[in-house]
């Protein structure tokens, strides 16, 4: 890993992006490329008059001396930048910003850690469209552990849930070496709450079991432990995840094809957003 892009905080908060990136630096060497978005739609309604203009102008200075300080506050590797960026629409700037750079990794603070309760717009729009990894992060109560579970598609008939379930191996394998971490996996049998033919079920879950650990076994990483549950997927995933303390989830961001490009299928979505710890999206 040699670059990683880190959409910074609010001045407000603690910098949880920021420290997850300086972690993983430090293990690996990268550089950092830290940014900080100000934007005041006031500037953009016609016929204001210049002074109310300049306020763009001053906002943008009182930024630029924050980083400065946030600078001096950390230890940034060697080669690393940082910047203010006057933009509307932080998604956008960052798909732009992929576009023109190379970056093997963008890290952020998940919106949920400010009350939102969930993700965000711009926390969804990222997962869905960026075309690197994404590491969403959040700050827990609970102490984590070094464990990082990859959430696998039971959908194993399918060849591309089979490329994006070793995807996500991989890149948990390689985060785990980097973090010093365990790396486990999950896949879940969605199942009602009334199973008909109980003996079907459990031939069929059984024969699902044989094929994720050979999709395991095929992607050439170990796993010091797969849980393989049953029941609601989101539910079930995340109670893996919370029992076990976990401090990342891997999920793999589904691909589609036609006008609407790379979107989440529902379970995936399901799985993010009631995760409570850091997520890794796969592309």
């Amino acid at each position: 890993m040699q670059s990683i892009l880190v959409i910074l905080d609010k001045p407000k908060h603690e910098q949880i992006a920021l420290q997850r990136a300086l972690e993983l630096a430090d293990k690996t060497g990268a550089k950092l490329h830290l940014v900080s978005f100000v934007y005041e739609p006031v500037v953009a309604i016609p016929l204001l008059s210049g002074s109310i203009l300049n306020v763009s102008d001053q906002i943008q200075k009182e930024r630029r001396q924050w980083l400065q300080e946030l600078q001096s506050e950390y230890t940034l590797p060697q080669g690393s930048s940082a910047e203010v960026v006057w933009h509307h629409d932080i998604p956008s700037w960052t798909l732009a910003y992929l576009d023109a750079n190379q970056c093997d990794l963008v890290v952020k603070t998940a919106q949920k850690q400010f009350g939102r309760g969930g993700f965000g717009s711009i926390d969804w729009r990222l997962i869905e469209h960026l075309p690197t990894p994404l590491w969403l992060a959040v700050s827990t109560h609970w102490i984590k552990r070094d464990r990082i579970v990859a959430a696998l598609d039971p959908a194993v008939e399918n060849k591309l849930h089979v490329e994006l379930n070793q995807r996500a191996l991989k890149l948990g394998e390689r985060f785990s070496h980097e973090l010093n971490a365990d790396l486990e996996a999950v896949a879940c049998v969605p199942a009602s709450d009334e199973i008909k033919d109980l003996e079907k079920f459990r031939e069929q879950a059984g024969a699902l079991l044989q094929a994720v650990d050979k999709v395991i076994a095929d992607s050439g990483v170990t796993c010091k432990k797969t849980h393989f549950v049953t029941g609601k997927p989101a539910a079930e995933v995340n109670r893996v995840v919370d029992r076990n303390k976990a401090r990342m989830i891997l999920v793999g961001r589904g691909v589609r094809k036609g006008p609407k490009g790379f979107l989440l299928g529902n379970t995936a979505e399901r799985i993010l957003g009631r995760a409570n710890t850091d997520i890794l999206v796969v592309p």
